[in-house]
């Protein structure tokens, strides 16, 4: 992601301690253009803001200028991204930079003690997170495997490979780890502990269907809402075959259908694929057009 004004010079941020992933230039990620649709029909204006995936600062920029942030916090899993957020904002909000906090260092969700104390104080945890789980991953590797007849443990990790994937096995004891929501809902958790009258403003692909979306929040303690939604072409950096097995484990007994997930054939929306026959086109053709829903969802304590 980066700003429209253009990205930061290429190569290290301060402190980085390498190059940065080229994934954070992408000036025109459809993922990011409905975040912030979103972000911006979500009441923050004088809010007090945690973002969990502060990326490029991108989204800091638009919530404190457009949003009207008082304040927006940041953190990443990626310990170059907050600093690189940073000067993003000192560039780009020049006048607004005394209002963005970064939270230094690799932050996995909220799980330090200086982003939970960031996140105590906040009226708003937005994030855009990955809901996929890492295909080369043991479990995930076995549950393809088992119902796909395919292992891809063979492939490898690109560098930006954490915006795409979550570990699997390691959110196992999360009920909605099963349909690819275990990150998710381990955030909404840490939420609701740090900061239980916060509200949770997410982006989130629609591929289990929005009633998969919505039960995630509701059984987290969550009134949620959808705000916007646009539909996205599938990234080629994503494998789908997770979706695929899914849909093959949920068949009954006697061959009857259970979780079907939502792909497209075209960018209205009018032609609907399961995840299989997605799988299967972009297999034979990884430029195949496949695409998906992307929905932003606010989700306010329930009590």
């Amino acid at each position: 992601m980066r700003t429209e004004t253009g990205p930061p010079p290429r190569g290290n941020a301060p402190d980085s301690g390498g190059p940065l992933p080229g994934f954070v230039f992408d000036p025109s990620d459809p993922w990011t253009l409905v975040f912030q649709e979103g972000l911006a029909m979500s009441g923050l204006n004088g809010a007090n803001v945690y973002e969990v995936g502060v990326g490029s600062g991108a989204n800091a920029v638009h919530m404190l200028e457009k949003c009207g942030a008082r304040l927006v916090s940041g953190s990443d899993l990626d310990a170059r991204l907050p600093l690189l957020a940073q000067r993003v904002v000192e560039r780009d909000a020049p006048g607004l930079r005394d209002r963005f906090r970064p939270v230094l260092g690799s932050v996995d969700l909220i799980g330090t003690p200086e982003a939970a104390a960031a996140v105590s104080g906040a009226d708003a945890v937005v994030g855009c997170l990955p809901q996929v789980p890492d295909p080369l991953d043991d479990r995930c590797a076995r549950f393809c495997a088992a119902f796909l007849g395919e292992d891809a443990r063979g492939g490898s990790r690109a560098d930006d490979y954490i915006a795409h994937y979550y570990p699997w096995t390691r959110f196992a004891s999360m009920p909605y780890n099963a349909v690819g929501l275990g990150l998710i809902e381990a955030l909404l958790r840490q939420v609701r502990s740090c900061a239980p009258r916060a509200q949770a403003v997410f982006n989130l692909g629609c591929r289990v269907g929005r009633e998969a979306l919505f039960a995630v929040f509701r059984a987290n303690g969550y009134r949620p809402v959808e705000l916007t939604s646009r539909i996205v072409p599938q990234s080629e950096c994503t494998d789908i075959g997770f979706f695929a097995a899914l849909e093959e484990a949920s068949r009954g007994a006697g061959g009857e259908r259970g979780i079907v997930c939502e792909f497209y054939a075209d960018p209205q929306g009018r032609s609907p694929l399961t995840a299989a026959e997605a799988k299967r086109a972009l297999d034979a053709d990884p430029a195949a057009p496949v695409f998906h829903e992307v929905c932003v969802v606010r989700g306010t304590p329930a009590t």
